[in-house]
């Protein structure tokens, strides 16, 4: 972050306080520490930096309320055509998650809306019970011996277990460690890909060549699914495909991009729910004191939900400080302003959830683990509103399933908290590791104990 803050210049007297960086010192500082980057760029005057990249100009943002301009407020005027996004394209493809936006993207997302319909979620809520209840019996046996679980590996396997069975109606078992192992190479070659974007994806490097025979899999593991539709957002999607509104790709690159963003996402956000409750016993206690108060000893349902309210801002909490997206980028299609700082048409935008979720004119103690926060009036500054927090997006780009994501999140923070006691096993806190999606770095062994 010292090398960041150096490099900054000011600008003439009388502009807004914002500062520039080379983009040399800007691509070096993304590459090795992004999100001291970011960091670097929120300590500064008004927390805006400005540098160059590959011809245009990079606004650098930090504030919750210029994201919410940017996302909500001008949404029109920002699209994804931005280079996170064309980094992952390789691997995405053209999916919602990726699309730079227009009327083909409004009508692929009306397309996929229903799958995260009120009428759905019951259907999927069920399907996450039942993988609860078998992880629950698992962890249950572990905690009888004070065994150690791999947190970050075991919630992995649990979203992806979830995915397959509510996106594509089967089971992956078989198979699920390869592909999560497949997507944790995409993932590392996209974001170094990001940072520095050659050689090509075409020359025939070692990195090139693992990276194409992970995609290849895990594309022909989605192939094969949608050969075979069981779901019926896939007959949905496969029907749209066979009337001419889709292409076969296209139909691959959605189911694609709903898979990753819905495991990685609910994965990373769970393992830093343990990582936080394992090291912070005092907040794990409240937790299982409302879960007695709730539930007793039957498991958590969906209907529970509403009364589980420290559970969720356990959930909340750990979301804020480790959210799963930790970067955003946007594209400005015509001139405009940020907060008093000019943006040129053309011009990219980047901001990072990780570093405004920590911001202390909306947080008060903001790296602390406070649940109780989003109840206490003291633990949310005067720059606080209802969009402060905002881990699956504003406005029309927001996550269609955030509703299924919260649901799950709750109830399995529930159900395994019900079963055991969680302690760390390491004597320090695992670091946050930003590549596409920001994951605890290495493993995250947890000890399970009988309550």
């Amino acid at each position: 972050m010292a090398l960041v803050r150096q490099s900054f210049r000011q600008h003439r007297p009388g502009e807004r306080r914002e500062q520039r960086i080379s983009p040399v010192t800007a691509f070096n500082a993304f590459r090795s520490d992004p999100l001291g980057l970011f960091a670097g760029v929120a300590a500064a005057p008004d927390g805006v930096a400005r540098t160059g990249a590959f011809g245009q100009q990079l606004l650098f943002i930090t504030h919750p309320d210029q994201a919410t301009h940017v996302l909500r407020d001008n949404h029109r005027n920002y699209t994804k055509d931005a280079p996170v996004y064309r980094a992952a394209r390789p691997f995405l493809g053209s999916g919602l998650t990726v699309s730079p936006g227009g009327e083909d993207w409004l009508r692929r997302r009306r397309l996929v809306q229903p799958a995260f319909s009120r009428p759905t979620l019951a259907s999927a809520v069920r399907i996450t019970e039942e993988c609860l209840s078998d992880l629950a019996g698992r962890w249950s046996v572990t905690a009888e011996r004070s065994g150690t679980v791999d947190a970050a590996q075991e919630m992995s396997a649990l979203s992806m277990r979830l995915a397959c069975r509510i996106l594509f109606g089967t089971e992956l078992t078989d198979k699920t460690a390869a592909v999560a192992a497949d997507l944790h190479v995409i993932c590392d070659f996209v974001v170094r890909f990001l940072a520095r974007p050659f050689p090509p994806l075409f020359v025939p490097t070692a990195a090139n060549r693992r990276f194409h025979a992970a995609r290849r899999r895990v594309r022909a593991t989605i192939a094969t699914l949608v050969a075979h539709p069981r779901t019926e957002l896939i007959a949905r999607l496969v029907a749209d495909g066979e009337s001419g509104g889709s292409t076969p790709d296209q139909v691959a690159d959605e189911l694609l991009g709903l898979f990753f963003a819905g495991h990685e996402t609910l994965a990373h956000t769970l393992a830093w729910c343990w990582q936080l409750l394992s090291t912070h016993p005092a907040e794990a206690s409240v937790l299982r004191n409302e879960l007695d108060a709730v539930l007793g000893a039957r498991p958590p349902a969906l209907a529970d939900l509403p009364a589980l309210t420290y559970t969720r801002q356990v959930v909340d909490e750990a979301m804020r400080l480790y959210p799963a997206v930790w970067i955003m980028m946007r594209r400005a299609r015509h001139a405009d302003t940020i907060g008093g700082h000019p943006v040129a048409a053309g011009s990219w935008i980047a901001w990072s959830p990780y570093v405004g979720n920590r911001h202390p004119d909306v947080w008060p103690r903001p790296d602390d683990f406070w649940p109780e926060r989003f109840t206490d009036p003291a633990g949310r500054g005067a720059a606080h509103h209802r969009d402060s927090l905002a881990p699956f997006g504003l406005g029309p780009r927001s996550c269609p399933g955030s509703n299924l994501a919260m649901a799950q999140a709750c109830l399995t923070v529930a159900t395994l908290a019900q079963r055991c006691r969680i302690t760390p096993v390491l004597d320090t806190p695992a670091r946050p590791d930003a590549s596409i999606t920001l994951r605890p770095a290495g493993r995250l062994p947890l000890r399970l104990t009988a309550w």
